[in-house]
C-alpha cells in the first residue's frame, strides 16, 4: 500500500519554492544535510531521488560469550547475528571448552562466513559475500533443485532405493542459502539503495521471502520423511501407498514451481482447489493403517505406526506448504 504524505509548499525568495522532506525517508536512505537529491519532471509529478553515489559501507562486529551457553544457544545467536548483517561474528569461550568444532561447523554452514582466527578462547568470522551482487532469483531456483532432489530420494526410500544420509546432507545445503537469502532480503527491505541494485520492490521481496520460507519447510519435511521411512520396518503395501501418495504431492510441487516461475495464476488456481484431494487421501491412508495394525499387538507394531503417523503428518504439511506457495501466486498483480 503506497503512503501519500501531504506537504505544503512554501514560497523562498522570488524565484522558487520549499516542500519540507519526509524525515523518514531522509533515515531510511541514510541521507544527512547538504547531501544532493535528484529530481526529475514527469510533467504531473516530481520524482525525488536520493543521490546514487555508494555509501562507504559501514563494518559491524559483534562478540558472542559462549561461557555457560549449550550449542543450541550459540547456534541461534549466531544465526541472529548474520541475518541481522554483521560482518564480523567473534565467539568468545574458555579455553576448556570442547565445543570449538560444533562452532566453527555452525560458522561454515552460513554462506560467506569463513574463519579468519582461531586462538584458544576465540573463533572469529567475517562475512565475505557483497550482497549487492546476490540474485535472490538464482537462490530460489538453488533451492528448488535441491528441494525437487530430495522429494525423489525420499519417494526412492520406499522403494528401499536411497539413505537418509544422502537426503540429510542436501537438507543442509538448503538451509545454507535460506539463511543466505533472509539476509539479502531483509538488507533489501531496510536500504532501498540495495533493493535498486537488485532490481526489485517491497512486495516482491515480500513474496521472495514468503518461497524461501516454504521451500526450506518443505526440504525439511522430507528430511524427516526419509528419517522415519529407513528407520520403520513397513511391509512392501504400506511403502507402496506412501510412494503413490508422494508422487502426487511430488507432481503438485513441480506444478507450483512452475507457477511461481511464469506466475501462473491458473496452475496455482488448481494446486488450491485439489489439495484437499491430497490431504484426505492421507487421513484415508493413515486411519486405514490405524484399523490394520488395531488388532496386532507388539511393540514393533506400535513403532511402525508411530512411524506411519509421521510420515503422514509431514505428507500433509509437505502438501499445505504447497498450496501456500500457490496462493502467494495468486497474489501477483
Amino acid at each position: 500500500m503506497v503512503s501519500i504524505d501531504v506537504r505544503k509548499l512554501i514560497s523562498f525568495g522570488k524565484g522558487s519554492y520549499i516542500v519540507s522532506m519526509p524525515k523518514s525517508w531522509i533515515e531510511k536512505n541514510h541521507l544527512k544535510k547538504g547531501d544532493l537529491i535528484s529530481v526529475s519532471d514527469g510533467g504531473f509529478e516530481l520524482v525525488l531521488s536520493a543521490n546514487q553515489e555508494e555509501a562507504k559501507p559501514q563494518i559491524s562486529e559483534i562478540n558472542i560469550d559462549a561461557k555457560g551457553k549449550s550449542i543450541e544457544m550459540l547456534k541461534a545467536e549466531i544465526v541472529s547475528s548474520y541475518l541481522n548483517n554483521y560482518d564480523t561474528i567473534n565467539i568468545l569461550f574458555d579455553s576448556s571448552s570442547k565445543d570449538a568444532t560444533k562452532i566453527k561447523d555452525i560458522l561454515r554452514n552460513l554462506s560467506g562466513l569463513e574463519i579468519m582466527e582461531q586462538t584458544s578462547t576465540r573463533i572469529s568470522a567475517k562475512n565475505l559475500i557483497n550482497i549487492n551482487e546476490i540474485s535472490i532469483k538464482n537462490i530460489i531456483r538453488r533451492m528448488d533443485i535441491i528441494t525437487r532432489a530430495m522429494m525423489e530420494d525420499a519417494i526412492l526410500c520406499c522403494r528401499r532405493q536411497c539413505t537418509y544420509e544422502s537426503i540429510h546432507h542436501r537438507d543442509v545445503d538448503v538451509n545454507r542459502l535460506y539463511f543466505l537469502g533472509s539476509r539479502v532480503i531483509k538488507n533489501a527491505m531496510k536500504n532501498p539503495r540495495i533493493a535498486k541494485s537488485l532490481e526489485t520492490e517491497p512486495w516482491q521481496l515480500h513474496s521472495d521471502f514468503i518461497v524461501l520460507l516454504r521451500l526450506e519447510k518443505i526440504a525439511d519435511r522430507q528430511k524427516r520423511i526419509a528419517r522415519y521411512l529407513c528407520n520403520a520396518n513397513l511391509d512392501r503395501a504400506t511403502l507402496s501407498e506412501v510412494d503413490r501418495i508422494h508422487t502426487d504431492i511430488s507432481e503438485s510441487y513441480s506444478n507450483v514451481m512452475k507457477s511461481y516461475y511464469n506466475q501462473d495464476k491458473q496452475i496455482a488456481f488448481a494446486i488450491e482447489v485439489t489439495n484437499k484431494d491430497r490431504t484426505n487421501a492421507c487421513n484415508k491412508f493413515l486411519e486405514k493403517c490405524t484399523h490394520s495394525y488395531a488388532n496386532v499387538k507388539s511393540k514393533t507394531t506400535s513403532t511402525d505406526l508411530v512411524a506411519i503417523a509421521r510420515i503422514t503428518e509431514n505428507l500433509k504439511a509437505t502438501a499445505a506448504e504447497i498450496r501456500n506457495m500457490a496462493r502467494t501466486v495468486l497474489c501477483y498483480e
